[in-house]
Order: C-alpha cells, then structure tokens, then sequence
C-alpha cells in the first residue's frame, strides 16, 4: 500500500533548478544595468543641454539687446595715462595683474563680476541683477540697496542652470558653475598670455612669454589683438569699454556664421572654490571673472613662430594657382593625447587648474553655439576642426594663419 506521502506531490525546487533560476536573473540584471545606466545618463545629459539652452537664449537676449556679447571677464581698470600715452601697455593694467598674479591685494579689488552677472536678466534673474553693485568686487560684503544684499551672498548663491547633473565637483548650497564661455586662445588677447598644462594638480602655469601671431617681432599688441579678436567670442574687459584692450564682439563679426561658431562649453573645474592658488587664495564663485574660472580656450601654443616665420607658416602670401592649406599649427588646438586634451581635466581637481573643455559626461562635451543651438562634440574632436569652432572669423585671419571654409559634416553628429 502507497503511503500518503509518498503520493503527495512534490513542492519547491532543486537546488540544480534555483541555481538556474539565480543565473538566469542575474544575466537579465546584466544585461539591463548598462542600458539603465546609459537612460540615466542621457537624461543628465539632456538636462545640460536644456540648462546651457537657456544660457544660449541669455546671451542671444544680451546680444539683440546690446549688439555685442558680453565681457567674459569685468575688471576694474587703474592703468594711468591710458589715453595720453602714445603705446600704451596692457602688460602694466590691472587685468594683467590680476591674472598673473591673483594673490596681489592691490588688484583683487579689481576683479568685479564674470559674464554671469551681465546675464542674469535674461535668464528670469532680475531681482538678483538688480541689487548687484557693479562698481564693487564679486566677494564684497558690503549691502549697498535698502533690504537688498551684497555682491558676496548673491553670488554664493545656487543657480540650478548653472550645473550640469554631472558635474561631481560642486558644493551644495555655493555658487557652483560648470559653463565657460569661448575666450579663443589665450587669457587675456592683449596680453598674449597662454596656459601651460600639466600632468597633476599645482602643476599648469601661466606663460607670459610672448607668443608670435603676427609678423613683429615681438608682435606690437594692437596687431596681436586685432587677430585675436576673430579668434574669440568673449573676452576680459574693463567696466568701462573705454581702454585699449576692451574687445567686444558684435554679432556682425562673427563671420563665419553663428551656427559654427561655439560660445559656450563646459568645464568641471570652474565655479566654486573656498580658496584657490589660481585665484590668490580667494574664494570662487559663478561672479569671479578670472579667465580659468570663467572661460575656455584652446590650447594657447598653437602659434609658436617667430617674427620671421609666424605659427610655423611663410610670411610668403599666397599665389594664384597654389595649393591652400590651413594655418599649419590649428591641428594643436585640441591636442589630443596631451594634457591639454578636452577632458584631460577630469583627472585634476584643484579648480581653476585647467581652462579648457572638461566634462563629466562620457565621450564628449556640450556646447552652445552662437545662434543659440546645443550640440554635443565628442572630446577627440580633430584640432583643427575644433580650432574652426572656436574663431568667429577664421576665414579673415592674415593669411599666415587663414583658416578654410569649415564643412559642418566634420563635426555634426
């Protein structure tokens, strides 16, 4: 006779079977996580560009408003005889200062607001423009409105638009910034000042030593800036625009068209910073206008001629029938696989370390272009395509230096 229990029907599983079971699971959830993760960063990474959209539609309101774009940088200037000297000298105003030597307290009084701060009306930020003293530094203390606030509080303030979802390197509750505006090559045109990068935190440092974009030798700096300004969008300026090395670009220069020609981009080690040896120990936030904390270039030694050979070309002007080429030192412009590389930066973390393009999303970086649209760029970009992008009018450049016409299937993705 059977005994009931051993009629009974069988309950649970082998151990052959769950051990299936476990395996089967576990390959789904591998073979899903890579795809949740890529829709989450696809969402942060259209959350940037919406937030550097809205930039975009600042700067275009500034530029229809005043018809030209703002400084990157605003500076108060004390150069004396500015317009009684025959030659005068940017090397000798407080913008030169102020970048070569931020730790300077005679010049960080100099140092008033970022492009930010000129924005802020047009992007729903009227209240806080409107209490923002611009005859005083960004990290003033002093409250110069009844019931307002000073330019400190205001810009250690958070702006959501300001930070990409996937920059890591902010601060809660401060006055983070992960967009730079286009500053062309160097930190300050007039000055000729370049950026030599390093392998480590500490170790870029800034070049003054002039660097030959024109026939001089050494280039006189109204024919350096006269060719730096087709090579920018936004430059360090005085609060008056009245001195020599004020450059504005109006929207008639840009040449070679708004839709190739980038204005905004990002970078990790802008914005905020309790105390930073690039900017002399101060603190950093969205308002302070030094160059590496407010704006990109590229690499500065692109052009490393002499007078009588410039940026490594011929001072010979090209001939009816010749072979074109451009300028034989754009190629640099993102040097790829050297520290000056876009994105090289997210291997640093001290801020103010790296004023080129540094993102945290992988592959490439976000970029506003002058006409207001967003596109993304992948980091290995070719240099001189890359170097197309950044001058608003390469195609004017002397012929040294000419850039050709830029096909947009170079860098459309």
């Amino acid at each position: 006779m059977t005994s009931r229990s051993a009629s009974r029907p069988r309950r649970g599983f082998t151990l052959i079977e769950l051990l299936v079971v476990i395996s089967i699971i576990a390959l789904l959830a591998g073979l899903l996580l890579p795809a949740v993760n890529a829709a989450r960063e696809a969402g942060r990474r259209a959350q940037c560009q919406n937030n550097m959209r809205q930039i975009g539609i600042g700067l275009q309101g500034f530029a229809n408003a005043k018809n030209y774009f703002p400084n990157a940088g605003t500076f108060m200037e004390n150069y004396a005889g500015q317009f009684n000297s025959a030659a005068p000298s940017p090397n000798l105003s407080s913008i030169y200062t102020a970048v070569t030597a931020p730790q300077n307290t005679s010049t960080q009084g100099a140092m008033l607001y970022s492009w930010v701060v000129d924005l802020l009306p047009y992007v729903d930020s009227q209240d806080l423009f409107n209490n923002w003293n611009k005859s005083l530094p960004y990290l003033s203390p002093l409250v110069t409105t009844p019931g307002g606030a000073s330019n400190l509080t205001i810009s250690g303030t958070g702006l959501a638009f300001l930070r990409c979802p996937d920059d890591n390197s902010f601060t809660p509750n401060q006055g983070n910034l992960s967009y730079v505006v286009n500053g062309g090559f160097t930190l300050f045109a007039a000055g000729s000042l370049s950026w030599t990068p390093g392998a480590s935190d500490g170790i870029p440092t800034i070049n003054t030593a002039q660097t030959y974009w024109g026939i001089s030798s050494p280039p006189t700096f109204t024919e350096q800036q006269g060719i730096m300004q087709k090579c920018g969008v936004m430059f360090l300026g005085t609060d008056t625009g009245k001195y020599p090395w004020d450059m504005r670009t109006t929207l008639s220069a840009i040449y070679d068209g708004a839709s190739n020609t980038v204005v905004v981009g990002e970078n990790t080690l802008a914005g905020y910073s309790p105390s930073s040896q690039y900017a002399g120990g101060l603190e950093t936030n969205w308002a302070c206008p030094l160059p590496t904390f407010t704006m990109f270039t590229g690499y500065g030694l692109v052009c490393q001629g002499s007078g009588s050979t410039p940026c490594g070309g011929s001072l010979s002007p090209i001939t009816v029938g010749a072979t074109q080429s451009d300028g034989p030192g754009w190629h640099l412009a993102n040097a790829n696989g050297t520290f000056a590389n876009n994105n090289y930066g997210m291997n640093l973390t001290v801020k103010g370390s790296f004023p080129y393009i540094s993102s945290g999303h992988p592959g490439g970086d976000n970029f506003v272009f002058c006409d207001g649209h967003v596109a993304f760029l992948n980091s290995t970009i070719d240099g001189t395509v890359y170097s197309k992008l950044l001058t608003p009018a390469g195609g004017r450049l002397p012929y040294w230096l000419k850039q050709l016409p830029l096909s947009q299937d170079a860098f459309t993705q």
